[in-house]
Parts: structure tokens; sequence; C-alpha cells
């Protein structure tokens, strides 16, 4: 399981116009995503600027670990990357649990 989620966004929220910041938590999440995809991660919800994904589910493969920390490493880079109107750049925090889990 990897969850991220955007550093210091409400002090963004209250620094920009609602609409310009919306774009930016769209980006973001778009480009989160994308990127959970590539490492083959399950997307399960967004929560505001918090994004839950799983690895593992609906297919497991022998390395999930591995896949969620490759994937939340690349977040971390992807997401400073991402440009806003003011300059302003932004950061990730990830945290993955990692375990064996029985789905049925």
């Amino acid at each position: 399981m990897l969850f991220c989620d955007l550093v210091e966004s409400t002090a963004l929220s209250t620094s920009l116009d609602p609409e310009v910041t919306r774009r930016i938590i769209l980006r973001y999440q778009d480009v989160c995503a994308g990127l959970i995809a590539r490492f083959e991660g399950f997307l399960a919800r967004f929560m505001g600027d918090g994004i839950l994904a799983y690895f593992g589910y609906p297919q497991a493969h022998e390395d999930e670990a591995e896949r969620a920390v490759r994937a939340g490493l690349e977040l971390v880079r992807t997401v400073r990357e991402i440009e806003t109107p003011t300059g302003q750049s932004l950061s990730a925090r990830v945290g993955i649990a990692t375990g064996i889990v029985v789905v049925g």
C-alpha cells in the first residue's frame, strides 16, 4: 500500500486563487495516477491532495513492495517538476506499508 500527499497544500491553497489551486491539484493527481499505473499499482482513491494506491491488487506480482518503493521515489521526483503559475516548487510525501495481506 502506498499513500502520497502534497506537502503544504493548505498554504498553497491560501496563497493562490481557488481555480488555480484546483488546476495544480488536478495536474498533481494526473501525474501520480500515471506513475502508479506505470508501476502496475491500483489507484484506490483520491482524498483531497492524498492518494491511496495498492500494489498486488487486483493482480499480484512477486515484487510488489519493490514496485511500491520505486513508484514512491518516482512520485517524489516527478512532483518537484510540476510547474505552478507562481513558480512555487511542489513536493510530495510518500508512505509505504509492506507485508503479507490476504484478500478474499
